[in-house]
């Protein structure tokens, strides 16, 4: 190896280990693959890698930029690239503004380039992600951790052909993300806007709750049992009298009937769904003895349930964030992994439980049942039921529409799930993995088999000592906590959403400026144009900067939804601002309507 080889891969490791010592020793440690560099007809490097290119043997710097704006142009939040190569596409997105998450399957790739090209200024840069996937594992959580709301993806054919069971799992997990981030596009579209107007009207409401970071760490050591609305919680009514004095009981909004049915009032009622079908889960509830948690956003009429006590975690939406960063103490975040029975969990994850046991969890349609009968869900199919349309067609329209496919249930039978339940069962295992403090069992013997979630019996929480009364005692503490820490707002909230209404009208004003200036830059040149490029690139970062943009730009799904695709001369970029602009002023003003 030459000096020159050695005093590169020395400055990029060094580089490389103010971003991540472990990733350095690991390259450190490697044995580089074997990579052939060549000079390109534009005099680049280029190399080779087993029978493929890395890039372009006559000009991988033109080549990287051209992948790089096909990526950008998706209007994608981050960019993942499988295989880093040497650099090129990496660098482009990078001085095009993008945020960048570069994985890697092995460090012997990373060896190899990082003697070939001085890397240093990109590994440097904060805005790209570096990640060490050994056999493909790790990109998931990765994504999941980052959430960005949509995601282009770069792969290097060459590179990832060296590893090709790594990344074929990478791919999986990028198509999973994908499958995930297409189905909250379509929730945003649909829902975005009842959300905004949910949060609008609790506000002030909601200001004056506790939040569930109070109950953090209080039942440390103690059992729990989530419930949630599979059919399979009919197996474990008979036996919730005697569950609940044993354990905590934490029950999703969806199963709170069956509970209430069997004479038991759980501990905590989760409820995290904005919809209005959601809070009718609610109806003819009462349950007084119970804590409601649940967020800013919910329906209303959640917020008038006669609980206990409610208690609110973290907003997911910008505009609860906005308001919650303002008014202060932080709520507490809970993880939302698209159903309630995965907030539920980790819920009972904070309150320190070991373990937890998971009923009702079936993720799968056992016996062809979607949920347990005392469900609302149920309860509407039979009501609504006729002879040529009995219930049981619900039930089989409800699998039909979500892709159903046959999988292992926990008893090894067949049993039929569908996409959107595999994702959830995928957050599940990812999570439990996570946190091995927290062992989690499923009571679900013909529920979906979901990795790092064992099966066990009703019987293994019978055999559990009564605790009720040490778990009553630690309940009454953390209620006493949590009054003690309730907010008293004031007029402060009134104040917060005063201010924000002004920024929303100063950007839907700057936005208007940005749409003018746009439309008459179109077909200009020389002075003027530079002039009017000069100004719109003084509102962008005024926007970007402002504490609302967060706010506005929640009701987009992309960029590129926004603005209409790529564009291809300045005159169509000029036209997509425009459109972006009046986009964003009339999102502004919707928002600054929707608070008065």
């Amino acid at each position: 190896m030459s000096a020159t080889a050695n005093e590169l891969f020395n400055v990029n490791v060094e580089a490389l280990r103010a971003r991540s010592p472990e990733l350095a020793a690991a390259v450190v440690s490697a044995t580089p693959i074997r990579l052939e560099a060549a000079i390109a007809r534009s005099g680049a490097i280029s190399a080779r890698a087993g029978d493929g290119w890395l890039h372009s043997r006559y000009d991988p710097v033109s080549e990287g930029r051209k992948v790089a704006d096909e990526a950008i142009a998706t209007g994608a939040e981050l960019i993942v690239m499988l295989g880093l190569g040497l650099g090129y596409s990496a660098k482009a997105a990078l001085s095009a503004g993008a945020a960048v998450a570069v994985v890697e399957a092995d460090p012997s790739s990373l060896a190899a380039a990082l003697r070939l090209l001085d890397l240093s200024g990109l590994i440097a840069d904060e805005r790209c992600a570096l990640l060490l996937c050994p056999g493909g594992k790790g990109l998931g959580a990765f994504l999941e951790a980052a959430a960005p709301r949509s995601i282009a993806l770069i792969e290097n054919a060459a590179a990832m052909a060296l590893f090709p069971e790594a990344a074929k799992e990478l791919r999986a997990q990028v198509a999973r993300y994908r499958k995930k981030d297409e189905i909250n596009a379509a929730t945003l579209r649909r829902f975005g806007r009842l959300w905004v107007r949910n949060l609008s009207r609790n506000v002030r409401v909601a200001a004056g709750f506790s939040g569930v970071s109070s109950f953090a760490g209080s039942f440390a050591g103690m059992p729990a049992v989530v419930l949630a609305a599979g059919p399979s919680l009919d197996e474990v009514v008979p036996s919730l009298r005697a569950i609940k004095g044993r354990a905590l009981v934490v029950c999703v909004d969806t199963a709170l009937r069956t509970a209430l049915a069997a004479g038991v009032e759980p501990d905590f009622i989760v409820v995290v769904d904005p919809q209005y079908w959601n809070a009718r889960h609610l109806d003819r509830c009462e349950s007084p003895g119970s804590v409601l948690v649940t967020e800013a956003a919910v329906w209303p009429s959640v917020l008038r349930f006669g609980s206990r006590r409610t208690a609110l975690c973290s907003s997911i939406y910008p505009l609860g964030r906005y308001v919650e960063a303002r008014l202060g103490p932080p709520k507490g975040a809970l993880g939302a992994g698209g159903s309630v029975a995965t907030t539920a969990w980790d819920f009972a994850r904070i309150t320190g439980c070991a373990p937890i046991f998971m009923a009702g969890l079936d993720l799968a349609f056992p016996g062809g049942r979607t949920h347990a009968r005392a469900s609302l869900f149920e309860q509407r199919a039979l009501a609504e039921s006729l002879r040529l349309s009995p219930a049981s067609s619900a039930s089989f329209e409800a699998m039909r529409g979500g892709r159903p496919f046959l999988a292992s249930a926990n008893d090894g039978s067949p049993v039929t799930s569908d996409e959107r339940l595999s994702l959830y069962s995928t957050w599940f295992a990812r999570k439990t993995a996570a946190h091995p403090e927290a062992p989690t069992f499923n009571l679900s013997g013909r529920g979906l088999a979901i990795e790092g979630m064992p099966y066990a019996s009703v019987a293994t929480i019978l055999r559990l000592p009564l605790i009720r009364a040490t778990i009553d005692a630690r309940l009454s503490e953390a209620l006493r906590e949590a009054e003690r820490s309730a907010p008293d707002p004031g007029k402060t909230v009134d104040d917060i959403l005063d201010g924000l209404r002004e920024e929303l009208s100063r950007l839907a004003e700057l936005s208007d400026r940005a749409v003018l200036i746009a439309e008459r830059a179109s077909g200009a040149s020389g002075p003027t144009l530079a002039a009017a490029l000069a100004e719109l690139e003084r509102i962008d970062e005024d926007v970007l900067r402002s504490g609302a943009s967060e706010v506005v730009g929640f009701l987009f799904t992309s960029a590129a939804e926004a603005i209409g695709g790529r564009a291809r001369t300045l005159d169509e970029s000029l036209e997509h601002t425009a459109r972006l602009y009046g986009a964003v002023a009339e999102t502004a003003r919707w928002h600054s309507g929707s608070l008065a």
